[in-house]
């Protein structure tokens, strides 16, 4: 069997969210169990195209225009056996960053063009490469939401006529929607089966809460039997065991050297979504009233930003604050905070809570999406029900509880280390699904 996943980013080439880690994971566990596994994406201008060479795969009508696109194939033998095409066009995908808004939101009309391209040149990748022919086509969010279309509407024109799509959801508030076109709901009406990231998420977004306006067709694919949630795992070889030293990553980054002091960790996007709004009323008080210490890093609404600065510049030896993404530093937090805090409002799966599961590090996390099917309240973490600062409060001043208890702390550290999130068990769960 031979599966194609088409995304718009992959670690470690091009990664901006959670969506690169599973693209740069997934298909190499896809491997382990024997599905012959590529992944195409773009080849942003950030990605050093000086290693490979680049070949022609011919034009694309735009307009009046005829537009040339080229591809290039990363040797399977430095990817874990995954095969990794790109595909480069300097108008429409080869230039600026990989999305345009620092939310990682579709927000104009010139991400929806360059990933509309982007479907056509996979969709001439596909028809035109007679060495690679998939049985499936996996696309990823609605950067991909056009190509099941094309896919449907012209399969009789491969060499495979069986080939199917499946569509996963990752995100459903980022619908790639602009001018009467929704991308993401393109993608789900189409595609053989709709997947999302989490069981609970799955159900959730059949509701008019979390369903963003398309909870009606998602509950038709649902009553189809086209709709599953596969909750996603994490690459342990990604992120090897490290030793814990509260004490050196406190001084790494500036914080003031105590044993003592809990340290929440914070790795988001700073958006509504991630809960930064319940986290910042709550910081000070910790702060000043319990010697709570913090490190935040991600980058996002630019009011959230400055607060969070602000917190920095107000408590520097007790606030650490980095606006951006530092891959080192995000390990660091991970694996050298007590606590984790993810309040999200909604999270389809959820990375970061697994992440932190691995060094020992305890999530706080909000009820709710991948977050629920992943952590057990006083068993691997504190888990809060409703969205607003005062039940994250609870949740926090409850975890203060149990690190000044040292014997329960160590339990439950011990409970998370325990927990396996690798991909072994979901891509079991993915190879049924495409055997079906």
């Amino acid at each position: 069997m031979k599966v194609l996943f088409v995304a718009s980013e992959m670690t470690p080439l091009a990664k901006v969210g959670g969506l690169g880690d599973v693209m740069g994971s997934l298909p190499k566990a896809l491997v382990q169990i024997g599905i012959e596994t590529s992944v195409i994406i773009p080849l942003y201008e950030q990605i050093d195209r000086i290693k490979w060479r680049l070949k022609r795969l011919g034009g694309i009508n735009v307009g009046q225009e005829n537009t040339i696109i080229y591809y290039t194939e990363i040797p399977a033998g430095d990817t874990g056996k995954v095969r990794i095409f790109l595909i480069e066009n300097r108008r429409y995908l080869s230039r600026g960053p990989i999305y345009f808004d620092r939310t990682a939101f579709m927000n104009s009309r010139k991400e929806l063009e360059r990933f509309l391209f982007f479907s056509r040149a996979v969709f001439e990748f596909v028809r035109r490469r007679d060495f690679f022919q998939p049985d499936i086509v996996h696309c990823n969010d609605w950067h991909s939401g056009a190509l099941v279309v094309m896919l449907q509407n012209q399969n009789s024109n491969f060499k495979n006529q069986n080939l199917k799509t499946v569509f996963t959801i990752h995100n459903l508030a980022n619908q790639g929607a602009f001018g009467g076109r929704n991308l993401m709901e393109e993608g789900i009406e189409n595609a053989d089966m709709v997947t999302t990231v989490s069981p609970s998420y799955a159900k959730e977004i059949l509701t008019k809460k979390f369903g963003e306006g398309l909870e009606n067709l998602l509950r038709r694919r649902d009553r189809k039997k086209e709709l599953a949630g596969i909750l996603n795992g994490i690459d342990y070889e990604f992120w090897p065991l490290a030793k814990r030293d509260k004490l050196v990553f406190q001084k790494k980054i500036g914080l003031k050297q105590d044993i003592r002091s809990p340290i929440f960790g914070f790795v988001a996007r700073l958006t509504s979504q991630k809960g930064v709004n319940l986290i910042i009323p709550l910081v000070r008080k910790l702060v000043e009233e319990n010697g709570a210490q913090f490190v935040f890093l991600g980058q996002g609404e630019v009011d959230y930003e400055k607060n969070l600065l602000k917190l920095g510049r107000d408590y520097r030896d007790l606030i650490c604050t980095k606006i951006g993404f530092d891959e080192k530093l995000a390990h660091d937090i991970y694996a050298q905070s007590d606590f984790f805090l993810m309040p999200s409002i909604f999270e389809p799966s959820g990375l970061g809570q697994m992440i932190s599961m691995r060094y020992g590090t305890i999530p706080i996390v909000r009820a709710t999406g991948g977050l629920r099917d992943s952590v057990r309240h006083l068993k691997t973490g504190f888990v809060f029900e409703k969205a607003n600062p005062g039940a994250l409060f609870d949740a926090i001043k409850l975890a203060l509880r149990y690190f000044n208890h040292p014997a329960k702390m160590k339990k439950m550290i011990k409970n998370c280390q325990n927990q396996d999130f690798s991909w072994n068990k979901s891509a079991k769960k993915y190879r049924k699904l495409y055997e079906a």
